[in-house]
């Protein structure tokens, strides 16, 4: 089997797998909190409801970003796989921008995260380890 077909797979495969993932994981962090059980849960005040939305907004423009920088690495990819011959270099400096890329995602994912918990007071910060502690528990036993 040709290494191009076996590269092709594999990265067929990565990305059927990544977006499986990312659509079993349902709402983001920002999404629940905006929900009806968590605003209740939380008492969260209107404009806080606001300022929450507002940053998950923002994040989710920059999530359109990244999917289209995405698109122009897996047609990179392609491209290079396709190729009549195999260019490590450009390979690896692929991955690189991919590396870069997904750490660009991460830092922009955990600064909301921090906006949104400095939003919260001191008794909501609390009720929502609660939550989550129940959540982590309540998940562990299904997988026992």
């Amino acid at each position: 089997m040709k290494l191009s077909t076996i590269l092709s797979a594999v990265i067929l495969t990565g990305s059927i797998l990544t977006t499986l993932a990312v659509n079993a994981k349902g709402q983001g962090h920002g999404d629940f909190l905006l929900s009806k059980r968590a605003v209740a849960a939380l008492d969260l005040t209107v404009d806080q409801q606001t300022q929450i939305k507002s940053i998950i907004d923002e994040l989710r423009v920059d999530k359109k970003a990244f999917k289209s920088e995405r698109k122009a690495n897996r047609e990179a990819f392609r491209a290079l796989v396709e190729a009549e011959s195999f260019d490590e270099e450009q390979a690896k400096a692929l991955m690189a921008d991919i590396k870069a890329e997904r750490s660009e995602k991460m830092l922009a994912h955990l600064k909301s995260r921090h906006q949104i918990w400095q939003l919260l007071t001191v008794e909501q910060r609390e009720k929502l380890a609660e939550l989550r502690e129940k959540r982590k528990n309540k998940q562990g036993s299904h997988h026992n």
